[in-house]
C-alpha cells in the first residue's frame, strides 16, 4: 500500500477573527465560537479585518465585509444571513465553507471545522480473527510506539463487550470520559475537546467502554473529532462485528490489521475474516501469531491472502504486567511488529509536540 505522510500538528499563531459590521452576523458568530469553545477577537470594519487577516489562527467574515482583494489564505469561513447568495463571495475570499444564520447544526460544525485546523489523522483498526489473538495487545503497543514518536495518539476500544482497553493500558483508575459520557455525541464535539476530556496512560488518551460499558450505536461524531483532534488514532475492533459502530471505524480506517493466531482453525477463520473486511476497509494486512507446532508465518500469508508484515508471540509476563496495573510493559519482539506496522503507514515520527 502507498506510504503515508507523516501527520503534522497545526501551528495555531493567533486568536481566531469575527470580522463584520452587521449585527446579526456578529451575534451569531459569537455564539457559534462560544459552542466551540472559542473566544475570538472582533473587528467591526474592514481595517480591522485587514489588520488582523494574516495573523488570525482562522477567520469568520461576514458577507458584508467579503473583498476579492483579500490575500488568499487557510481557515476562512464566510457568515451569511442566507446561503443563496453567499457562496460568490465565498469563493471571492477563498473561505473552506458558510455558516448561515439559523442554521444552527451547520454553521456549528463548520465553525468547528475552521477552528481545529487540522488535516486528519491517521486511523489504523485492530481485529483479531479468533478469541485471544493478542489484538488487544497489539492495539495497545501500535499506540504507544506512535506516542513514542512524538505523535498525539487515541487509542480507541470499538468493543462494547470488551473489558475495556483502559484496562490494558493500566488507565482504568485515570479521570477522564468514557463511552457512556459520548453517548449523546452528535457530531459538534471538537477536535480540540476530545484529547482534553479523555484519560491518559503513558502518553496515550484511551477511549474504552469503563464499568458501565457500552458504545453509540454510531460513533461517527466522535471519529471525526478523533481523526481531527490527533496524529493517530488506533482502534480494538471486534471480531465479526456487524455493529454500526464496528462499521463506522472500519469504513474510516486507512489501514485493517488481522492478527491470526499459526493454528489451522484460527487461519481458518481469518480466511472468512479477509473476505468480509475487504468488502468493508481499505486496505487489510494480517500479523501472525506464532504457536508451537504451528503452521508458520509463511503458511498464514499464503492461506490468507493478504500480506503478512510482522510476528509475534505469546509472553506471560505482558498478561503479568497488565494484571498489576501497569500496561503491557516492555516486549522487543511486539514492539517491533508495532513498529513495522507504523513503518507501513509512513508515520515516521513527529518534529513538534504530539497534539
Amino acid at each position: 500500500m502507498p506510504r503515508r505522510a507523516r501527520p503534522s500538528p497545526s501551528s495555531d499563531h493567533g486568536s481566531p477573527l469575527v470580522a463584520t459590521s452587521d449585527p446579526v452576523l456578529l451575534e451569531a458568530a459569537l455564539r457559534w465560537c462560544a459552542a466551540a469553545g472559542a473566544t475570538p477577537d472582533v473587528a467591526h470594519d474592514e481595517v480591522g479585518l485587514r489588520r488582523s487577516w494574516r495573523t488570525a489562527s482562522a477567520v469568520l467574515v461576514g458577507q458584508d465585509l467579503a473583498r476579492p482583494d483579500l490575500s488568499r489564505r487557510d481557515r476562512v469561513v464566510l457568515v451569511s444571513r442566507e446561503r443563496e447568495s453567499a457562496w460568490a463571495p465565498a469563493v471571492l475570499v477563498g473561505a473552506s465553507g458558510v455558516a448561515v444564520v439559523g442554521q444552527e447544526d451547520d454553521a456549528v460544525t463548520e465553525v468547528l471545522q475552521v477552528l481545529d485546523g487540522r488535516r486528519e489523522g491517521c486511523l489504523v483498526s485492530v481485529v483479531p480473527a479468533v478469541g485471544g489473538a493478542g489484538a488487544s495487545t497489539l492495539a495497545c503497543y501500535l499506540a504507544l510506539g506512535a506516542s513514542g514518536r512524538g505523535l498525539g495518539t487515541l487509542l480507541l476500544d470499538a468493543d462494547s463487550s470488551s473489558g475495556g482497553l483502559d484496562l490494558v493500558l493500566g488507565a482504568e483508575h485515570a479521570k477522564g470520559a468514557r463511552w457512556p459520557q459520548l453517548l449523546q455525541v452528535d457530531g459538534s464535539l471538537g477536535a480540540s475537546t476530545l484529547p482534553r476530556v479523555l484519560p491518559r496512560a503513558h502518553g496515550v488518551a484511551v477511549l474504552a467502554p469503563g464499568a458501565e460499558g457500552g458504545l453509540p450505536e454510531a460513533v461517527g461524531g466522535v471519529l471525526d473529532a478523533a481523526v481531527r483532534g490527533f496524529d493517530v488514532v488506533v482502534a480494538d475492533v471486534p471480531r465479526a462485528a456487524r455493529e454500526q459502530a464496528a462499521d463506522d471505524t472500519l469504513a474510516r480506517s486507512v489501514l485493517t490489521v488481522l492478527v491470526v493466531p499459526e493454528r489451522v482453525h484460527a487461519v481458518a477463520a481469518g480466511r472468512r475474516a479477509v473476505r468480509e473486511l475487504q468488502e468493508r476497509c481499505a486496505s487489510v494486512v494480517a500479523v501472525s501469531a506464532g504457536a508451537r507446532g504451528g503452521t508458520g508465518a509463511t503458511a498464514v500469508g499464503e492461506l490468507l491472502g493478504v500480506p503478512t508484515v510482522a510476528r509475534v508471540r505469546h509472553e506471560r509476563r505482558i498478561g503479568l504486567c497488565v494484571e498489576s496495573g501497569r500496561g503491557p510493559g516492555r516486549s522487543r519482539r511486539w514492539q517491533r511488529a508495532a513498529a513495522d506496522v507504523l513503518d507501513l503507514l509512513g508515520l515516521e515520527g513527529s518534529d513538534g509536540p504530539a497534539r
